[in-house]
């Protein structure tokens, strides 16, 4: 068996590499006077020094180099040997920490002659032992000597001008490393080759990256937008050279652009890119640098069309859906109008804005044109959109009829005709002045105040002055001021207060106001419409009090229950509203106001119960008897589990009864009791509640509710149901098949409560109210599709907002389905709210307690940052 340490592998490893680290040692601090040497060679040739030197200073530099590269290397011809392996055993020793040279007795052999057993054993526990240190050897990398002979680490500055050096010479490495072996011509070397760099950058309003000098140096063929800007950069101009006599020839441009002196042999020129066709940069001697192929695309004007025919709401608004499309995005969506008389006296009015701007657009907008000059006229409509550099792009025509308002008031309604008169016919401008003026002087204009006279006195003389266009439009203006005056009084100005601060809103909402700016018109939008509600509600009311108007009653088409909306409804989508823009959720914040402003625009008032259909009136009765049958239906529930509770006491008292008599059998005559002492007992055990049920009438007085008055109470509600099925089919209104199953059912379930037996009677009225629950809806439906043909879309007519649609009798949504309404808008509910207020205020906990790691609190402070 060998047990000779050094013929082992790992051993043998080791070995040679500590003499590879002392042969590290050793060298590199002799040979870096050399390495330092070549260094500076290299920097001083990569810098192009040399050529600035005379040749026989050239030559001597290089004779300088060379000797103190030689002398450097003969210094260090002395170490630059290989270390044997006593210093590698050494060195071995020395990173070990293993004292006494013992790696050395390595090589020690035990004589052959020597037979005393106990030497022999001390020798083999001296190799063991030699064994264990190998295999515990350890080795440190090398250590350089550098740091104390260059204590201000000159070297490191050395090498920074080596960087340096790379970086001017980029690209020149080998022609200028040659140059400086060339002393002979080094003041003949050329120079730099001169090179041409090219940026793009393309409008903002494309949203189109730039291209660099490292992607256009690539291609000779680019593709850019109309309108970019171009940059083109010369360098390494040789000296001498004039960098203004460069030129920058753009394609379709006539005289080429100059460039710029930069200094240090550069230079730049700027231009613009409007067509396509060849792009070139010449030198200031003439020649051609470099070249591209341009195309140019041009930036198309948008197209926009009508979806379909404007509509009007109910108050009178006009709804306009239309489809726009650009190619870099739409901007602007506007309408020009012009009455079928003077078709070139045409007006642009703002529709919409549009932020972002995208390539394609479906969408809606409002506008509320009853208090425009052509309302009520027949005008030829277009509309208009505008991209980001002004273009224009304009629909078809279509003509139709403007919604205008139906005033009330005599006198309002003949002040509106003058005013459509002088619109339609500017030529009769004497007769309407006149009319005006005649106006002014009847009574009913008296009687309002000295307001309104004076008024149509000055609108009289105005309207006879109106010779242009524009006095013509200030006339009409007036006059429709002393209309609404007329007609409401403060209604109107509170009605356009509104509208405006909810187009303030959309627009801030649009274009990212802060939310301190939002606070405000949430603020102002508050206060507008609490002086609508107000103005409206003293309106309706001085209209029910009117003598005249009640005594000259205006036919009223039917009212859906489900379109009614209270003020609460209005109070509180818009604090819903201002909720989703305190969490953070604009987008759901303005179809919110979006949703309100329909409602707004749709609202309708009820005037008083007798305005009140038919139908209404059957709907609301059919309620009230949903309420009553489940009210039966809870009842039949509890007296059924009250029978039950009554039945486990009798059975428990019964078995108590059984166990005294046993016990007086036992005790014989000591356990008889009196008679008057048993009855008692007996009528202890029969009290209610105690013992067995009381029979007949006097359970019933004594029960506070039970199956007999049930019954009776099912009875009533029976025939109710049957006479309003009669009812209906008197008035000649459809009468749901549900009712009559419903009516059935309920037959059923008084039978039951007749016979005492709630729980049979409990699935029949169960039965009973889904019934009633499907009839009502039912008549929902129908009176729906009644409104729809009495108000439904027709020529220029929108129909009723969604506001409340699909929902049944008690509110709830007919298309819901475990509590999910597809049909509605993604909005989130007050629940939502309330868990996205606790997510925000557990982040704002967390974030203030610094012992959290940095990371999380960093976390936090990111989430932060976006509400």
């Amino acid at each position: 068996m060998n047990d000779d340490p050094r013929s082992r592998p790992d051993f043998r490893l080791r070995l040679a590499l500590a003499r590879l680290v002392v042969a590290i040692e050793r060298i590199w601090p002799a040979i870096w006077p050399a390495v330092a040497v070549v260094v500076l060679f290299a920097t001083v040739s990569l810098l192009d020094l040399w050529q600035r030197l005379p040749a026989l200073l050239h030559v001597l530099g290089l004779v300088a180099f060379a000797l103190g590269l030689g002398l450097a290397l003969w210094r260090a011809r002395r170490v630059l040997r290989l270390p044997g392996e006593e210093e590698g055993l050494a060195r071995l020793e020395t990173d070990s920490a293993i004292p006494h040279r013992a790696l050395r007795s390595l090589d020690d052999r035990l004589p052959e002659d020597v037979a005393d057993p106990a030497t022999r054993a001390l020798w083999q526990a001296h190799r063991a032992r030699l064994a264990r240190l190998v295999g515990k050897l350890e080795l440190h990398p090398p250590r350089s000597a550098l740091p104390e002979r260059d204590p201000w680490a000159l070297r490191a500055a050395l090498l920074l001008l080596l960087v340096v050096a790379l970086v001017d010479a980029r690209g020149e490495y080998g022609a200028r490393l040659l140059a400086a072996f060339s002393p002979a011509t080094a003041e003949a070397v050329p120079p730099p080759v001169v090179t041409a760099g090219l940026w793009i950058t393309p409008p903002a309003y494309t949203r189109k990256a730039p291209l660099g000098a490292e992607q256009t140096a690539r291609e000779t063929r680019l593709v850019v937008p109309a309108g970019s800007e171009v940059l083109g950069q010369l360098h390494h101009l040789p000296p001498g050279a004039e960098p203004t006599a460069a030129r920058l020839v753009l394609p379709g441009s006539e005289e080429p652009v100059a460039f710029a002196d930069l200094g240090a042999g550069s230079a730049e020129a700027r231009g613009r890119l409007d067509a396509s066709g060849r792009l070139a940069i010449l030198a200031p001697s003439g020649e051609e640098i470099a070249a591209w192929s341009l195309e140019v695309i041009p930036d198309a004007a948008p197209k926009v069309a009508f979806v379909e025919e404007p509509k009007v709401t109910h108050r009178g608004v006009l709804r306009i859906a239309f489809e726009a499309e650009d190619d870099y995005g739409v901007g602007e969506i506007g309408i020009e109008l012009a009455t079928t008389t003077l078709l070139d006296e045409s007006e642009r009015l703002p529709l919409a804005k549009v932020q972002p701007r995208p390539g394609k657009l479906a969408s809606a907008a409002y506008s509320d044109l009853l208090a425009h000059p052509f309302a009520g006229l027949e005008v030829e409509m277009r509309l208009v959109a505008i991209d980001s550099i002004g273009q224009e792009g304009r629909s078809g025509p279509l003509r139709f009829v403007l919604p205008e308002r139906q005033f009330k008031n005599p006198l309002a309604r003949a002040v509106i005709e003058q005013r459509k008169a002088l619109v339609a016919r500017p030529g009769e401008r004497e007769q309407i002045a006149g009319r005006l003026a005649a106006l002014a002087e009847t009574r009913p204009a008296m009687a309002i105040g000295v307001t309104v006279p004076l008024s149509l006195r000055v609108a009289a003389i105005r309207t006879r002055d109106a010779e242009t266009k524009e006095l013509r439009r200030a006339a009409a203006d007036l006059l429709w001021e002393i209309a609404l005056f007329i007609e409401e009084g403060a209604l109107s100005q509170a009605e356009r207060e509104l509208r405006a601060l909810q187009q303030r809103l959309e627009q801030a909402l649009a274009e990212q106001a802060s939310d301190r700016e939002l606070e405000q018109l949430m603020a102002e939008l508050q206060e507008a419409l609490d002086r609508f509600l107000e103005e409206l509600a003293r309106q309706a009311l001085a209209e029910m009090q009117d003598p005249q108007a009640q005594q000259q009653p205006q036919p009223m088409q039917p009212v859906d229950p489900s379109q009614l909306v209270d003020r609460q409804d209005l109070q509180r989508m818009l604090d819903r509203a201002r909720e989703l823009m305190r969490s953070g959720q604009r987008e759901a914040a303005k179809q919110m106001l979006q949703q309100l402003r329909e409602m707004l625009e749709n609202l309708q008032v009820a005037r008083g119960q007798q305005q009140r259909s038919p139908e209404q009136k059957a709907l609301s009765d059919l309620q009230k008897m949903i309420e009553l049958q489940r009210n039966l239906l809870d009842r039949s529930h509890r007296m059924q589990q009250g029978a039950l509770g009554d039945e486990q006491r009798q059975q428990q008292q019964m078995q108590g009864q059984q166990g005294r008599q046993g016990q007086q059998g036992q005790q014989g005559q000591r356990g008889q009791r009196q008679p008057g002492q048993r009855g008692q007992q007996g009528q202890r055990g029969q009290q209610p509640g105690q013992g067995q049920p009381m029979e007949g009438g006097e359970a019933e007085n004594a029960l506070p509710d039970s199956p007999g008055r049930a019954a009776a109470e099912q009875e009533g509600l029976r025939r109710a149901l049957g006479e309003l099925m009669r009812r209906m089919g008197e008035q000649g209104m459809p009468i749901p098949r549900e009712l009559g199953q419903a009516e059935l059912a309920m037959r059923g379930a008084r039978d039951a409560l007749g016979q005492g037996e709630p729980g049979r009677a409990a699935p029949d009225q169960a039965q009973a109210l889904d019934l009633l629950q499907q009839g009502g809806q039912a008549m929902l439906e129908q009176m729906q599709q009644q409104m729809g043909q009495d108000q439904g879309p027709g020529p220029g007519r929108e129909p009723l907002a969604q506001g409340r649609r699909g929902r049944d009798p008690l509110g709830r949504s007919q298309f819901n389905d475990g509590g999910w309404d597809p049909r509605g808008e993604l909005v989130p509910e007050e629940a939502d709210l309330g868990r996205a207020r606790e997510v925000l205020e557990e982040l704002y906990r967390r974030s203030g307690e610094r012992h959290r790691p940095p990371l999380e609190l960093d976390y936090y402070k990111r989430l932060l940052d976006r509400f």
